[in-house]
């Protein structure tokens, strides 16, 4: 067998697993890889892999590889589920730290892409929350809708994230409405009961920034009329009145 990665930066529960899988190897009379696979049913290759502590190998091949050596599945399945679990926690809070030096430095505060689950969501906007310095009693007086036990619920999980309440954060995080629009659809793929919601709040945030653009833009003309002498306020100037004209002839 190979040896196992012993470096600094190695999955430290993945070794342990793949070296607790060596031992019990050893203790059934080390068999060969060839043997196992017969009793198994699993390729050689796959029970290689599950021993060299470089990747989590599947249910699957580490049933095999323990029923090959006279092990107890049961106990190795919450064993491997752990290393599994231990993982996913890794990787996630690698995710969530990239986000939120992204919020940090471009000041969007936009949803990733790869949000699967209401939970994963309800984690992500308890992470806006923090990040905007805000407690939950500040949450409650921002949207005024909701009590501070309710928003508390919902970011722990213990509540469903309701496009009604997903509302409220949002407003609450002074969130701008392009970045609106994609949690709210980040709601409608993982919580499908609430895609009617959704739909209703989504045009209604479309409806706002257009009003918003309007304005801008009409806000632009008013100060370009000044540039050019006019006075927005009062239309006729812009055209001699008829008095004018006939003083003129």
């Amino acid at each position: 067998m190979n040896d196992l990665p012993t470096s600094a930066g190695e999955d430290r529960p993945l070794v342990d697993f793949a070296s607790a899988l060596r031992t019990l190897r050893c203790q059934a009379g080390a068999p060969t890889l060839a043997e196992m696979s017969k009793r198994s049913g699993i390729c050689v290759a796959s029970l290689s892999e599950a021993h060299n502590g470089r990747a989590l190998p599947t249910w699957r091949t580490v049933d095999g590889y323990v029923r090959a050596c006279g092990g107890d599945p049961v106990l190795w399945r919450s064993r491997w589920e752990g290393v599994r679990l231990a993982q996913r926690t890794s990787q996630a809070e690698d995710h969530h730290a990239a986000l939120i030096n992204r919020w940090t430095r471009t000041r969007q505060l936009t949803p990733p892409q790869w949000v699967k689950s209401e939970a994963e969501l309800a984690r992500l906007l308890d992470h806006m929350r923090r990040f905007r310095g805000l407690s939950l009693r500040d949450m409650a007086r921002r949207s005024g809708g909701f009590s501070h036990h309710t928003f508390g619920a919902v970011l722990r999980g213990d509540r469903p994230v309701t496009a009604d309440i997903l509302a409220a954060i949002l407003h609450a995080c002074r969130v701008d409405p392009g970045a609106a629009q994609r949690w709210l659809s980040a709601l409608g793929r993982v919580r499908p009961a609430e895609v009617l919601r959704v739909q209703t709040y989504t045009s209604s945030v479309e409806a706002h920034r257009r009003t918003r653009l309007f304005g801008e833009q009409h806000r632009a003309q008013r100060q370009g009329r000044w540039r050019n002498g006019l006075n927005p306020t009062n239309p006729k100037q812009a055209s001699p009145s008829r008095a004018t004209e006939r003083a003129r002839v």
